[in-house]
């Protein structure tokens, strides 16, 4: 059986690594001055070389005769590595090996010596799949490791593994390897297979592998293997369903000059081809995203043709860039993961990025002073028997009501001591007609501030939890929440340990108020915290009794669920 392009062209020293040469120059400078870490943490993205970095270093710490930190791939430790046979580096697949026995039969096996070599490694892959106890197991082996042992941890989800254990290991980050490197990388692996491939070939298998030169290693094998050589660009789009860089180029075309019939039609024409609408989408916002580098002058390689630079120039020159920016994030949006032969999603995005978004209209803002009141001139008294006259009454004015207006509950005028200063439904007239008075005024915008929240919480939703606020008091700068159950104080105050919901909960009263607020939650006067209350008051079976002509005797308190 042949083997696959990615084993067989896997690098067998430090520098054969494409796209780390800080990584490289690191490791090797500490091989050559003798000053290994104990562990080591290698992060990214897949394809980028960690494992790889990771069975070289093994091979410099305990070659017989490296050069300059690299191994010689010559002694019998070098070769028994290369061939999957050494005995002192064991590699464990953290996914399958996740349990605390594993570790702990790990921790008993690290105390014996090497058999052959300097030191025992231990390649710990996809390390972030470790259960909790496992990761604690490790620690302490990490704490207190053998001379003879050194761990490498891999993970393509670096903040998934405690900052215990990260701690204690030199972290490398390995980056996405850029398509100029890939691309020579993938042009040597041809010439040594004897294989014919054009340019533009290489730069597209290079853009689809993403940063990761595995799959772009595994894409190239998979088109010799489908269509020989040589290979052109069109039969790499042909085996992947690309469909061609012309329907998506052309769909950017519809999507900057806000022709929507255009844009629908091209979406449509390309699933009667049988293009891959995901493909589609992609190709679309590597476009869009090329416009807006372009557009802002920050030089990048695409790895597009001269014609398409070309043209991708032209466009960039007719985009504003709002119009271009309010692409990007509508497809960026779209989600084809649950249905993706459906061309509803492209076809929405392309409607709603032609689409000019109606103007946000601001209020003005609340004033924090009041104007001075203009003191008119002393009039004489008027005679003792005459009845004072009355003022002219003012008259009415009538002012435009904001579009978003929020009803005046009755529970938020009882709240502030005062009738409600207008019908019920009806709109306020504006910000500048707010109440001064803190109190008042936070009875008089409480439901907007629930309605602000109603979509903020992780378990429970805030703008439901203020509205079951039974008492609310302003003390200074500070707001106290009062509930009569300790359980509802205990749900509202776990919210509002939560940073996020903190923030949100601050600029919701800030907006409504105009000034900052603190907010504190206590229990209701007479609540004892438990949440009590009265059967006759609550039970719809005393209601009915009473309604039937009996009375109530005794009472007796009952927990509230």
């Amino acid at each position: 059986m042949a083997e696959v392009f990615y084993r067989k062209w896997r690098p067998k020293s430090l520098g054969e690594v494409v796209g780390q040469e800080a990584i490289t120059k690191t490791l090797k400078q500490a091989v050559a001055q003798g000053r290994t870490s104990h562990a080591y943490l290698f992060c990214g993205t897949r394809g980028t070389g960690k494992t790889s970095t990771a069975r070289i270093l093994a091979k410099a710490i305990n070659c017989l005769s490296p050069k300059d930190g690299e191994p010689d791939n010559e002694c019998h430790i070098c070769v028994g590595i290369n061939e999957a046979r050494a005995l002192d580096l064991i590699e464990i697949d953290a996914a399958s090996n996740r349990g605390i026995d594993d570790i702990r039969d790990l921790s008993d096996k690290v105390r014996f010596s090497p058999n052959e070599s300097r030191y025992k490694i231990y390649i710990i892959d996809e390390v972030h799949m470790l259960t909790e106890p496992a990761f604690n197991a490790l620690l302490k082996t990490l704490e207190e490791p053998p001379a003879h042992a050194v761990f490498i941890l891999a993970t393509t989800e670096a903040h998934k593994v405690p900052l215990t254990i990260i701690s204690r290991c030199q972290r490398y980050d390995f980056r996405r390897i850029p398509i100029d490197q890939m691309v020579a990388k993938l042009a040597y692996i041809s010439e040594q297979e004897g294989i014919e491939v054009s340019d533009e070939a290489l730069h597209l298998v290079a853009r689809l592998a993403n940063g990761g030169l595995r799959d772009a290693e595994n894409l190239l094998e998979q088109v010799v293997v489908s269509y020989g050589s040589p290979i052109s660009e069109d039969d790499v789009r042909q085996m992947l369903g690309l469909g061609g860089d012309e329907i998506a180029l052309e769909l950017v075309r519809h999507i900057i000059g806000k022709s929507v019939k255009d844009g629908i039609t091209t979406v449509n024409n390309a699933t009667e081809q049988g293009t891959d609408l995901r493909h589609l989408l992609r190709g679309t916002l590597e476009y869009l995203r090329a416009l807006l580098l372009i557009k802002t002058g920050a030089g990048a390689n695409f790895g597009y043709s001269d014609e398409i630079m070309s043209r991708l120039n032209t466009l960039a020159a007719d985009a504003p860039m709002e119009h271009l920016v309010r692409a990007l994030k509508v497809f960026a949006g779209v989600n084809m993961r649950r249905d993706a032969a459906s061309t509803l999603p492209l076809e929405l995005a392309v409607v709603e990025s032609a689409t000019e978004p109606e103007p946000v209209v601001v209020a003005a803002a609340t004033p924090a002073y009041a104007p001075p009141q203009q003191v008119s001139p002393p009039q004489a008294a008027p005679p003792r028997n005459q009845p004072p006259s009355r003022p002219p009454a003012p008259q009415p004015t009538y002012r435009q009501p904001p579009r978003q207006a929020y009803r005046q509950s009755e529970e938020g005028a009882a709240a502030s001591g005062s009738a409600p200063s207008e019908a019920p439904g009806a709109r306020p007239a504006s910000g500048g007609d707010l109440p001064d008075e803190p109190a008042a005024r936070l009875a008089h915008q409480w439901n907007m501030i629930a309605n602000d929240l109603r979509f903020v919480g992780t378990r429970l939703k805030l703008g439901a939890m203020l509205r079951s606020a039974k008492e609310r008091e302003v003390s200074g700068h500070t707001i106290i929440l009062k509930y009569p159950s300790r359980s509802n104080v205990e749900r509202l105050q776990q919210e509002l340990d939560n940073p996020e919901s903190k923030r949100a909960l601050d600029d919701a009263i800030a907006k409504a108020m105009g000034s900052l607020f603190q907010v504190e939650v206590a229990l209701s006067n007479g609540a004892n915290g438990a949440g009590m209350r009265r059967a006759s008051q609550s039970s719809h079976l005393v209601q009915a009794a009473q309604a039937m002509g009996a009375r109530v005797i005794s009472e007796r308190e009952e927990q509230q669920q």
